[in-house]
């Protein structure tokens, strides 16, 4: 059968007196899954408020190893954010998604910059601030967002999978209708 990815829980004091085995900064997060490099594991983690000033910056090495695990994102040319960006359906759609990043935001104690234009073109932007950069509680938001159910705008719902399909070398092959993103 399927394991969960094991869990490390430990105290921040522990936490940042440990070495970084998995080659992640020591106070990243309160709880770490595995190396915290698939969604699976991101999701897993728990921020616990760990962010501010003293939370350790990935190095670039680290941000684009991440980046695999939420590819609907984007790294910002300065590698110092990243953003997604989708059209849903209506407002009301758009209101459900905020809505449910900012639970995700208010638990984990690590809150996006939200952007709503046009009633629902949505835009998150994720960045730790107070370091003017990339950590770990970033990704970990960025793959808790990503697992979020959204009503896309089924017109650009077709042009995303007809992206993607080109981008894997498809660009005549349809997606079949059953097949939605998140």
């Amino acid at each position: 059968g399927h394991r969960p990815p094991a869990r490390l829980d430990l105290s921040m004091r522990a936490w940042r007196a440990m070495s970084s085995a998995a080659s992640l900064p020591a106070g990243s997060c309160r709880v770490v899954t595995g190396n915290a490099a698939t969604a699976e594991e991101l999701r897993s983690c728990v921020i616990g408020g760990c962010c501010g000033k003293d939370t350790p910056k990935l190095e670039p090495a680290q941000v684009l190893e991440r980046m695999r695990a939420v590819p609907r994102w984007t790294l910002s040319d300065d590698g110092a954010a990243m953003s997604t960006s989708f059209v849903t359906r209506n407002w009301e759609a758009a209101m459900s998604f905020f809505n449910a990043v900012s639970a995700i935001a208010e638990e984990e104690g690590h809150h996006p910059d939200l952007h709503l234009t046009n009633y629902r073109e949505v835009r998150v932007d994720l960045s730790t601030h107070a370091i003017g950069g990339l950590s770990l509680p970033d990704f970990v938001l960025a793959a808790k967002i990503d697992a979020i159910p959204v009503d896309y705008s089924p017109k650009w719902l077709r042009q995303q999978e007809a992206r993607e399909a080109e981008a894997r070398g498809d660009p005549g092959k349809e997606v079949p209708e059953g097949k939605r993103a998140r």
